[in-house]
């Protein structure tokens, strides 16, 4: 069992941001400090510090729990911080969700409700790391502040990304906007000097709203120098003149390559459009709406049974792997054409879920749906019997089948916390973001997820 003194320190722990990892480990020796932020743009050595911190805590003999929104976040800093745990201290690495004791649980209408299950007691982790804390919304922070007790907490995150999407009109991610001492790293290590993804990215850090929505004319001023003459240029930056096929074209010939290449956008629409293209181009004409083998999203934050019958949790943007699929049909809906997908998660856990052959069309029944029950809200005197017949029937239909997505394409919010090789920016569509804030957000977040490549698809401008 860890000792934890209840003396403070008789120095003030203060941030100094000039030594940050002597900083941060002082916080050790400061238990009056319950919470603190360690915040950066992408690439300034949050997960490096991090993992220094998490060391020098076991040396001690300090148990810790490091959690993220999701198991792709929670990889990266496995990876970073190798077998800590050896050393005897308790060492746990595990998602918000199941950290919380959030479970699924079926409503009387359909829908399904994440609550908390028995109120867990955190009290016997000296520290929780919560790493991507940009991406945690305001409810899971309530539920964290409930079930935290004396358990210190380090957020490490970017404060510069986008909030999460049920707190978009916010102008940052919900745990900035807290007073927690904060701990901030402002130089980049990923990318330095003249590297123009770099360049841009400091560009759009300094960006302040009296300066106007950022176009390409004003971001880029060799904007013509950036276009390739063929796709067999190497540049670090480039712009693709052209359409979505352009832009498809490109990714399947980058992905030929070998490299991770995933096109960014703003809306479920384009994002759906440009997987539909690239699955065709990779498997031809498939009856089936995934291929074996292939790598795929979550669409949504969702529930599944086990192989074993345990009813999990599966956060947004989880990648999985579809291991066989055959057709059949839901017993509920017999009249929609679907198939069963067995898949395997990040952890190794596999299931099955059923898909409709046609997820847009599914979708936009669904969206029908509750904009008529919107107007009949709207309207007034409409029986609430029959809107909450209306809103049972849509919520069954839209859970009947899991919200699966093919992962050549994603949206800027769900490619948060995640790093490809290559990364094909739409920025047509992602020009409908309405506010400018959040437009250049989600610029930041485009521009800061590839490791090598940077491209942008668009008409040029004139």
């Amino acid at each position: 069992m860890s000792f934890r003194s209840v003396w403070p320190s008789p120095k003030t722990w203060v941030p100094d941001s000039s030594a940050p990892q002597a900083s941060l480990l002082g916080l050790l020796d400061h238990p009056e400090i319950s919470s603190i932020i360690l915040s950066g743009p992408a690439g300034s050595g949050k997960t490096t510090l991090t993992a220094s911190f998490l060391k020098a805590a076991i040396s001690r003999g300090l148990s810790v729990a490091i959690t993220a929104p999701t198991h792709k976040a929670l990889r990266v800093l496995r990876e970073t911080t190798g077998d800590f745990g050896s050393h005897g201290s308790p060492l746990l690495f595990t998602t918000l969700h199941s950290i919380l004791g959030l479970r699924l649980s079926e409503n009387e209408d359909g829908s399904f409700s994440i609550t908390p299950g028995p109120a867990p007691d955190l009290s016997h982790f000296d520290w929780i790391i919560v790493d991507e804390c940009s991406l945690v919304g305001a409810d899971l922070l309530k539920s964290l502040d409930m079930a935290r007790g004396s358990a210190r907490i380090l957020f490490v995150g970017d404060p510069y990304q986008l909030p999460p999407v049920d707190s978009i009109h916010l102008e940052t991610p919900p745990v900035f906007a807290r007073s927690y001492p904060t701990l901030s790293l402002d130089r980049v290590h990923r990318q330095t000097g003249d590297h123009p993804v770099h360049l841009l990215t400091q560009s759009l850090l300094s960006w302040t709203p009296e300066s106007g929505r950022p176009t390409p004319l004003s971001l880029f001023n060799n904007l013509e120098d950036l276009v390739p003459a063929d796709d067999s240029h190497t540049g670090k930056l480039l712009w693709i003149p052209g359409g979505s096929k352009e832009a498809g074209r490109w990714a399947a010939t980058l992905g030929k390559r070998g490299d991770n290449v995933r096109i960014l956008a703003y809306t479920n629409r384009r994002v759906e459009h440009y997987n539909a293209l690239l699955y065709h181009s990779e498997y031809g004409a498939l009856s089936t709406p995934f291929a074996i083998h292939e790598q795929i999203l979550l669409h949504e934050t969702t529930g599944v049974k086990t192989s074993e019958g345990e009813l999990r949790v599966l956060p947004a943007g989880e990648t999985l792997t579809v291991l066989e699929i055959f057709p059949e049909r839901h017993p509920d809906y017999p009249e929609i054409p679907a198939h069963r997908v067995f898949l395997e998660d990040e952890t190794g856990g596999d299931f099955s879920v059923l898909v409709p052959d046609d997820a847009v069309r599914h979708q936009k029944t669904v969206d029908d749906h509750f904009r008529e029950i919107r107007t009949l809200k709207e309207a007034g005197g409409a029986d609430r019997k029959a809107i909450a017949a209306l809103s049972g029937k849509t919520w069954s239909l839209k859970r009947a089948f899991a919200p699966l997505r093919h992962g050549y394409a994603t949206t800027v919010f769900k490619a948060q916390g995640s790093t490809f090789d290559s990364v094909i920016v739409d920025w047509t569509d992602l020009n409908r973001f309405r506010e400018d804030r959040a437009f250049v957000r989600a610029l930041y977040v485009a521009a800061t997820r590839p490791r090598f490549r940077l491209l942008f698809s668009g008409p040029f401008p004139r």
